[in-house]
């Protein structure tokens, strides 16, 4: 079975006149397990537009999305996303930022500290932990991000 199967997945958006744009042209194409696959393209053509019907950001006005043959119908925990903008909670640090979606899926203070640890290192940002995004140059808060999405162990990022 395809990981992530994309079936007809098109994006049209209604603008405030009803004039219509077609930002995302019908497409298909599976993706399998281990796969790495690159979206190319020129600014516009609907590369972050499918991203987000990929991560239930957005939805499609026609096709349809199945991560392991369920339909994609909103947010989850097993996509991750890292976003251009690194997204990060000001307020908190960096270890906390890692630690959030942890948290919030109810695990364990020791097990948080255990896997927010581990991606702080394995990003090279160890030392880092307690301090906030804004002390951090923006490819070390592109880091925190990754890290983030890691550490809720996604079926897909």
């Amino acid at each position: 079975m395809n990981q992530l199967s994309i079936q007809g997945v098109s994006r049209v958006f209604e603008g405030t006149k009803g004039q219509r744009t077609q930002a995302l042209q019908p497409i298909d194409f599976e993706v399998r397990e281990n796969d790495f696959v690159t979206i190319l393209g020129p600014s516009g053509c609907g590369k972050s537009t499918l991203l987000r019907i990929v991560a239930g950001l957005d939805f499609p006005t026609t096709g349809q999305v199945l991560l392991d043959g369920q339909h994609i119908d909103g947010p989850g925990a097993d996509r991750g996303v890292v976003f251009q903008s690194y997204t990060l909670f000001p307020w908190l640090t960096i270890a906390q930022n890692i630690r959030f979606g942890l948290r919030e899926r109810g695990m364990s203070e020791a097990e948080q500290k255990e896997r927010s640890d581990f991606f702080i290192a394995k990003v090279g940002l160890r030392g880092f932990e307690n301090h906030f995004p804004k002390q951090l140059s923006g490819g070390m808060q592109q880091r925190t991000a990754i890290a983030r999405a890691l550490a809720n162990d996604p079926k897909m990022l």
